[in-house]
């Protein structure tokens, strides 16, 4: 199937040839003929599988200003990112499709200078791209007439709860006019996100393509279980040897970042940083340095690194296992998209094992555990860390059996009874029935 299938505009097909892309993915084929239909739409895709041009080319098609005749700018489009790095993302995104359709688009976030925006708006503009607070500013101070607004859509809805941002959000759903189209995207779609769909919108199509907790087939997990006091050491290790040329690496803690950012440099790696305390400068410089090459590592944690599409990367390896389960699956599908292979590593050490068995029930699926002497824990050097379920009691309970058999008799062979059995059989009894009657004459066993 080609793109020109899914009832695209000639314009928008020729640019999608142009700029490299030739067949949809499957959220794409599914979602983008529901929003030309003006449906309104929840959806959830594995990360890294196009979420972002499934929502973004239907309402660019429906805003273009030759289809619609109209000779000004006003904003149309209104697109929702929890964080800047992903509001930034979606923006790098749109910019080629569109300039060439002749429209109009600004970037509205925290840390931006919000005189310059205001501007922007001011001069006219069809597509907006925001993150929360600074969209309901710009709303409240009447630099955005949200009534004018067409297609709103809400991107990494789940994240969205995470960083408390779900007041601005009902805030915004209430202010939109009935008549336009909503849509919400997610990697996960939770209870809360579909609390939060079913209460401001309808009425809602569904689409889900992957069960919760599905990992794309093209990424390779593996786990490696480690003393907490070698993590640091098996995480060069393991840099070094898999000869990696960009790597991802996720820590629960700001502080943690630092600290281990501090290791590797002492390893004489190149290794960048991406946090909330950072400021977003900062973490600009340090994503674009991390996307050119400069620097070989990137360490961040998962707010700050949600939803990024970073090209070419070789592997991401979890320092730890996060707080939020979901978070894992968005962490590991920083690898391995739109086809790609991809490797997943994941350090645990032994007070995290509670942990590793919830996100072992949350993916449903296998990782494959590799065991290094060198740096696993003596207890679990010979049976691992993860859950085999009922297979590993049986084998446990057999190896016990094994142990207390007797000498000389073969592995799953009962050895016949004999005539010398039933002696020994009758000599207990008779032995057991005496003791009775001894303990009856002296007077024990009364109640």
């Amino acid at each position: 199937m080609f793109f020109a299938s899914l009832k695209l505009s000639p314009a928008l097909t020729d640019l999608l040839e142009k700029e490299g892309y030739v067949r949809p993915t499957p959220i794409q084929k599914r979602l983008i003929p529901v929003l030309l239909d003006g449906q309104n739409a929840i959806a959830s895709a594995q990360t890294g599988s196009g979420k972002t041009l499934a929502y973004l080319l239907p309402a660019l098609q429906q805003i273009n200003p030759e289809a619609e005749k109209v000779t000004h700018h006003y904003p149309r489009l209104f697109i929702l990112s929890p964080t800047k790095e992903l509001a930034q993302q979606i923006y790098e995104v749109s910019r080629p499709f569109v300039n060439a359709l002749n429209l109009n688009v600004v970037l509205l976030q925290g840390g931006g200078r919000r005189t310059v925006e205001t501007e922007r708006l001011k001069k006219g503009v069809d597509v907006i791209i925001a993150t929360p607070q600074r969209a309901l500013e710009h709303i409240e101070a009447q630099h955005i007439d949200i009534k004018a607004i067409r297609h709103l859509v809400v991107d990494e809805a789940d994240m969205m709860f995470d960083m408390g941002f779900v007041g601005y959000l009902e805030k915004i759903f209430t202010m939109m006019t009935e008549r336009s189209q909503k849509i919400i995207v997610s990697a996960t779609i939770t209870p809360r996100v579909i609390k939060l769909a079913k209460t401001y919108i309808k009425p809602l199509k569904r689409i889900e393509l992957d069960p919760p907790g599905k990992i794309a087939d093209t990424i390779t997990q593996m786990l490696y279980p480690v003393l907490r006091s070698k993590k640091e050491a098996l995480l060069a290790w393991l840099i070094s040897s898999g000869n990696y040329e960009k790597v991802l690496l996720f820590v629960r803690k700001k502080e943690l970042a630092d600290g281990v950012a501090e290791s590797l440099r002492s390893w004489d790696y190149k290794v960048g940083i991406l946090h909330g305390e950072r400021t977003h400068q900062e973490r600009k410089k340090s994503l674009n340095a991390f996307r050119e090459g400069r620097y070989r590592i990137l360490v961040a944690t998962d707010i700050a690194a949600r939803g990024l599409d970073i090209s070419d990367l070789d592997v991401v390896i979890n320092y730890d296992i996060p707080h939020v389960k979901h978070d894992f699956i968005h962490r590991v599908g920083r690898t391995g998209r739109a086809g790609r292979e991809g490797i997943a590593i994941t350090l645990v050490s032994p007070d995290e094992i509670e942990q590793l068995h919830d996100l072992q029930k949350v993916l449903g699926g296998k990782i494959k555990e590799v065991i290094l002497p060198e740096y696993a824990p003596k207890e679990v050097k010979s049976r691992g860390f993860l859950l085999h379920g009922p297979q590993r009691r049986k084998k446990s309970a057999s190896v016990k059996r094994e142990a207390v058999s007797r000498p000389g008799v073969k592995k799953g062979k009962k050895r016949k009874t004999t005539k010398r059995d039933g002696f020994k059989a009758f000599d207990a009894a008779k032995k057991t029935k005496e003791t009775k009657t001894q303990n009856k004459k002296r007077g024990r066993g009364k109640k």
